[in-house]
């Protein structure tokens, strides 16, 4: 199934993670009604490791802000971030033994996403960060 899901890979973007561009419709059609324009594997159990999958619903103009936030967040919980602290059920993808810091990696990523798209200057530098 997930070979049908994936339409196009971003290799710019595909250093140690795998950024997809995926049919959103069939995604929240088989597996989860809820995705939205990003996710990745530290959040959805459905996507394979080392990937982030991108709405292809998202226009191409606003993907490299989506795409920001899922690197960001991504790179976050790697390090031991939950993905929200208000959060009181386990992480969905709680194979990261460390994530144990108490600091939300989802609106972190949300505060970088919304610097950008005010300071559209800085997202190519900031996506060059999160690639390394």
């Amino acid at each position: 199934f997930i070979a049908r899901v994936h339409k196009k890979l971003l290799r710019i973007y595909s250093k140690n993670v795998k950024v997809w561009i995926v049919d959103g419709e069939l995604v929240r059609s088989a597996l989860f009604v809820d995705f939205t324009e990003g996710g990745h594997d530290k959040v959805y159990p459905f996507i394979p490791k080392g990937e982030v999958w991108i709405d292809d619903d998202i226009s191409p103009k606003e993907r490299k802000f989506v795409l920001l936030h899922e690197l960001h967040e991504r790179n976050l919980m790697e390090k031991g971030w939950c993905y929200d602290i208000e959060e009181k059920r386990p992480l969905v993808n709680s194979s990261n033994k460390k994530a144990k810091i108490r600091k939300s990696a989802h609106d972190a990523a949300s505060k970088l996403e919304y610097y950008c798209r005010h300071h559209p200057k800085e997202i190519d530098k900031k996506l060059g960060e999160e690639v390394v």
